[in-house]
C-alpha cells in the first residue's frame, strides 16, 4: 500500500511540475466549469434572499460557469485540483 500512495504521489508531483499543456487547459476548463456551477448555483441559495426565481438561478449558474471556464483556461492545474470534488457533485448515483 505504501509503495502504491508513493507511485501516486510521484505521478501528481510530476504532473504538476510539467508545463501546462492544451489538454490540461480543456481540462481545467470544463473541471471548472462544472465545479463553479455548483459553487455559484448552491452559494446563492445558501447566502442569498429568499425565495429566488428560477430566471435568477440561471443568470448565477450562466455567470458561474463562465467565470469556471476563465479560471480553469487561465490556471488549470490549480482549478482542477480546487474544483473537482464539486464537479462531481451530483455526478454519482
Amino acid at each position: 500500500m505504501n509503495r502504491f500512495l508513493q507511485s501516486r504521489y510521484q505521478n501528481y508531483v510530476r504532473w504538476w511540475n510539467a508545463p501546462v499543456t492544451r489538454r490540461d487547459r480543456i481540462i481545467g476548463a470544463f473541471i471548472g466549469g462544472m465545479g463553479c456551477f455548483w459553487i455559484g448555483i448552491l452559494g446563492r441559495l445558501a447566502l442569498g434572499p429568499l425565495p429566488v426565481s428560477l430566471s435568477t438561478l440561471a443568470w448565477w449558474a450562466l455567470g458561474s460557469i463562465l467565470v469556471g471556464v476563465m479560471l480553469g483556461i487561465c490556471f488549470p492545474k490549480n482549478v482542477s485540483v480546487v474544483c473537482f470534488p464539486f464537479s462531481t457533485f451530483g455526478g454519482g448515483s
